[in-house]
């Protein structure tokens, strides 16, 4: 019993500090392409970066709407139902809940995963409306220099 607390409590300290702290660059850089995707993107539909930060082959899987796959139906979905809708939404990165994870193969960083919570409002009938909090995964993937949105989840929406 003893040996199994002892294994439990190591796995647990590599859990907790195996995520970078926010002021760590990997962090920084999550926060600058999570403002990219939804701060600019989403919020303000400029959508002129996504094909700098957006993989070719992207899966989005989203627990109310289904799977979308690649670059293309991802931004037309963006596009045509965010930024095309009769109501405008925008979204909120909740204070605090950003997590980074870097992923490394022969001690090379070759990803990493940010995952937290988002808010969502809706702006209808002149005022802006809460909507639902989710949580959000997503796996940035290093192409070259640059990074590239690859997968993500987005589940557990709720009021």
């Amino acid at each position: 019993m003893r040996k199994i607390q002892i294994l439990l409590l190591f796995i647990l300290s590599q859990i907790v500090y195996s995520q970078v702290k926010n002021t760590d660059e990997l962090y920084k850089t999550a926060k600058k392409l999570d403002s990219l995707i939804f701060d600019i993107g989403f919020n303000k539909c400029d959508l002129s970066h996504y094909d700098s930060i957006v993989s070719d082959d992207l899966e989005f899987y989203h627990d109310k709407g289904g799977i979308t796959s690649g670059k293309q139906a991802f931004t037309a979905s963006i596009k045509n139902n965010i930024c095309g809708g009769p109501n405008k939404v925008k979204r909120e990165l909740v204070p605090n809940s950003m997590k980074v994870y870097p992923l490394y193969s022969n001690n090379v960083l070759y990803a990493f995963i940010q995952e937290g919570e988002h808010d969502f409002a809706e702006f209808y009938k002149g005022k802006w409306n809460k909507g639902s909090r989710a949580k959000f995964t997503i796996l940035w993937i290093l192409d070259g220099k640059d990074w590239k949105m690859k997968r993500v989840l987005s589940y557990d929406h709720h009021l």
